[in-house]
């Protein structure tokens, strides 16, 4: 039994046990079955230090790669969209565009082909922040992964993406090995 509901019985109790059904207690009760049916339609969840309406929004994506990109100096277009909760990621361009202010996480992870390199920057707002760098040079037959990570303060309609530092020699990019993510914290 909830905390909550728990409360909620000990005041019908006390209420009925005293046989005083004076206002104070009518309109006592009619205050805790408020706050109960509250609390049952946030499902338990409070947004009691929400600094504006849109605070709770979800927001998340994770897009990945299906094919090769081979000596390429731009921006990545990962064409497959996984999840694109708040319609931020664009498949066109391969930009995300934060749709609320917020605390934003973001994480990469690209495969090098053998004996291949493929060095990547998160951008924010046309600004390097962090590098990924796969190298599998000097390896002759495995392939090798790099993933980075980051944790963006945004503002609404900031953009974020990942580029390519350089021409860089070759991404693998079927199955998902290469792939980006990104949610609003």
């Amino acid at each position: 039994m909830s905390l909550f509901k728990t409360i909620a019985c000990i005041a019908f109790v006390t209420t009925v046990i005293s046989h005083k059904q004076c206002a104070k207690n009518a309109n006592l009760w009619k205050s805790i079955q408020y706050q109960l049916k509250l609390v049952e339609s946030s499902e338990g969840r409070c947004d009691c230090g929400s600094q504006g309406l849109n605070s709770h929004k979800m927001v998340g994506f994770l897009v990945k790669s299906q094919k090769h990109i081979q000596n390429f100096n731009g921006v990545v277009v990962y064409d497959t969209v996984i999840t694109n909760t708040g319609s931020g990621y664009d498949t066109s361009n391969g930009h995300f565009i934060a749709p609320y202010e917020g605390l934003y996480f973001f994480s990469w992870t690209t495969l090098a082909m053998h004996d291949k390199t493929f060095f990547t920057n998160l951008m924010h707002n046309g600004k390097k922040t962090v590098i990924n760098h796969a190298a599998a040079r000097g390896i002759s037959t495995e392939q090798m992964t790099a993933t980075q990570s980051a944790v963006l303060h945004l503002a609404a309609k900031d953009k974020v993406y990942i580029k390519t530092l350089g021409t860089q020699q070759y991404m693998y990019g079927v199955d998902g090995w290469s792939a980006f993510t990104g949610f609003k914290i």
